[in-house]
């Protein structure tokens, strides 16, 4: 996998120059709300994205391959996820591999503890 991303990275900086397309991607839902802090979250996510021109583009979780277009310029995907913590998702263009964009889906514990500062220090002279 690791040779694969170099791949990418070595075809990306000796390629020609690429005109930067402006990609919308969405996901939803983006936060999942779990009651104690150690637990997943099972959920239906849907991705939504559009770009400027027809192109070849790639969902990714992480490194790992979702889903794949041929020559769109949007499209949706459902996807049942086991979510324990934050989790990015990417889209990226299948024949460059450039990143077009990346959103995220976060859990959130319901029963966090709640640290309070201390406003001074443990010791004083003037205590």
């Amino acid at each position: 996998m690791k040779f694969l991303l170099f791949l990418v990275l070595v075809a990306f900086v000796f390629s020609a120059p690429i005109h930067a397309q402006v990609a919308t991607f969405s996901v939803t839902p983006k936060v999942c709300v779990v009651s104690q802090k150690k637990e997943f979250c099972d959920l239906e996510l849907q991705f939504n994205w559009q770009i400027d021109s027809l192109s070849d583009v790639c969902l990714y979780k992480h490194y790992e391959r979702l889903f794949c277009w041929q020559k769109q310029r949007s499209g949706q995907f459902n996807y049942k996820a086991r979510v324990h913590d934050k989790t990015i998702y990417s889209l990226i263009d299948s024949k460059s591999g450039v990143l077009l964009a990346k959103t995220q889906v976060e859990v959130q514990s319901a029963n966090s503890k709640k640290t309070r500062l201390r406003l001074r220090s443990p010791w004083s002279f003037f205590n």
